[in-house]
């Protein structure tokens, strides 16, 4: 059987709790690459954004914001950070899947948003078609070692969900990679907690003469 990613029933209740899930501090791979591609001040798109804490700290970082996810919960307590941090989010429901944007970003930021193997092209398709002329991908997801060599630090059960190197650099232009890595960072985020085999990727779209 094919691997199933969680419905927005199982996020909701997940994020119900007042407890944020996986914390309120970036990814420190987003909070990185951030200050290295994404343009000052710029209008940022993050896809899956959760409970808003790669949000927050872009708008913080004076970044115009706008998160999308499909579970209420998590953009409840994603304009709850903001408000606390004094900053202002977009904040869209919509499933990534079937959402259609009629507009671009400067940048596209995506962190631990898992797919099925037949549904991450559309996704990928997606941020592609999102981004302005220029603009930069920031993303990071766990590599199928996250299950199959034992790594305890979160993540879906199924290694087909998770992504690697290769089929990156198959949908995504080897012109436009700027950092392609597989990494092996501690993880200090709420749920995910210890060491993780993950794969970083930086993609920017080319620029229009």
């Amino acid at each position: 059987m094919a691997a199933m990613p969680k419905p927005a029933a199982f996020w909701n209740d997940r994020f119900a709790n007042e407890e944020f899930v996986y914390g309120e501090a970036p990814n420190r791979f987003v909070a990185s690459a951030a200050r290295t591609w994404l343009p000052e001040a710029g209008e940022v798109l993050l896809l899956g954004a959760g409970e808003g804490r790669n949000a927050v700290h872009l708008a913080r970082e004076g970044h115009t914001v706008t998160a999308v996810d499909y579970a209420v919960e998590g953009l409840r307590k994603t304009e709850r950070l903001a408000t606390e941090a004094g900053v202002e989010v977009e904040a869209i429901q919509a499933d990534v899947r079937e959402w259609k944007p009629a507009r671009t970003w400067d940048a596209v930021v995506v962190t631990f948003l898992h797919l099925p193997a037949d549904e991450r092209p559309g996704l990928y398709r997606l941020v592609q078609r999102c981004l302005r002329p220029g603009g930069c991908l920031v993303a990071e997801w766990f590599r199928p070692e996250q299950r199959t060599d034992g790594y305890t630090s979160g993540g879906p059960p199924d290694p087909d969900m998770m992504v690697t190197a290769d089929e990156l650099r198959g949908h995504f232009a080897e012109a436009g990679i700027d950092h392609l890595e597989a990494a092996e960072p501690t993880l200090d985020e709420g749920m995910h907690r210890g060491p993780a085999a993950t794969v970083r990727l930086v993609w920017c779209r080319p620029s229009t003469s």
